[in-house]
């Protein structure tokens, strides 16, 4: 077995202080940020790649000619343009985060599953000569049953 993670675990103050400053950091973006629905985040507009400068061009001459849309204050347009060159470099680590949580997560449990499957063998195996160690096995064994498995049900 090939143990990549298991043995880089984080101590339980660790665990609970890189929790405590994730949630900070998305109680800060929760300040400054709203939730889309599924519906509205399909119904946004997305720029063009590489519209940064043209939309601050189109600021700057808006400022120079005195141009001003009542429904549209230029100001918004200007906050707008600063929050999301201020998000891009937070989206783009939280991404990395992701992945490294995601990623570790998912070799962890296969690890442990490979681990597990070794040992479920092994006891097993020796439940067929020890009668208690089968009967303290048992509810592994109905686990492991072959055949369809019930869905889960939703809460």
């Amino acid at each position: 077995m090939n143990n990549k993670v298991g043995d880089a675990l984080l101590t339980h103050e660790q665990h609970i202080q890189l929790l405590a400053q994730l949630k900070a950091i998305v109680e800060t973006l929760r300040a400054h940020g709203i939730t889309l629905t599924v519906d509205e985040r399909k119904r946004t507009l997305r720029q063009r790649r590489g519209a940064e400068s043209h939309i601050q061009r189109v600021i700057d001459l808006a400022k120079k000619y005195n141009v001003s849309l009542k429904a549209i204050p230029l100001a918004g347009l200007e906050n707008d343009l600063v929050l999301t060159k201020q998000l891009l470099p937070i989206e783009e680590e939280l991404r990395v985060a992701l992945q490294l949580a995601e990623d570790t997560g998912t070799q962890a449990g296969s690890e442990a599953w490979e681990a597990f499957l070794a040992y479920y063998g092994v006891l097993s195996s020796m439940g067929e000569r020890m009668p208690d160690l089968a009967a303290e096995l048992q509810t592994v064994v109905d686990f492991m049953a072959t055949g369809p498995r019930k869905k889960a049900q939703a809460t």
